[in-house]
């Protein structure tokens, strides 16, 4: 990612509190929001993990990302599907596309981003498939 999306990125997390909350990669680029209240009852909290897409924020925020072997897995909406290493753990994409057909607003790369596509995910995580 070049310095100006990483940039953006950076200041969109730091909107999100609490400090720590999240965390950015670099090869992949991604963002992990740490501890997600999700609210059906399987587990309380997750982690996931979503890409920084080339382009962006002119590239839509898509998909989500969950640690290999979660249980919510076929819980929640969308399809689970390949594997990618990062920061030390196997996560597993899941079709979730909330700018796109899936319940939220269409993109605007001047009002969306990290910072509100979080919203979009705990949302997410309440609704069972």
């Amino acid at each position: 990612m070049n310095d100006e999306v990483k940039e953006r990125v950076k200041a969109e997390l730091a909107l999100l509190k609490p400090d720590g909350s999240t965390k950015l990669l670099e090869d992949p680029d991604a963002v992990i929001y740490y501890n997600l209240s999700s609210t059906l009852g399987i587990i309380n909290s997750t982690d996931v993990l979503v890409m920084v897409p080339s382009g962006y924020p002119g590239a839509m925020l898509d998909y989500v990302y969950l640690p290999d072997q979660s249980p919510l897995f076929n819980q929640v909406r969308g399809a689970v599907q390949h594997a990618i290493q990062a920061d030390g753990r196997t996560w597993r994409q899941i079709s979730y596309h909330p700018h796109n057909g899936g319940g939220g607003p269409a993109w605007n790369p001047t009002i969306h981003g990290f910072h509100t596509y979080i919203d979009e995910i705990l949302t997410w995580l309440s609704i069972k498939q």
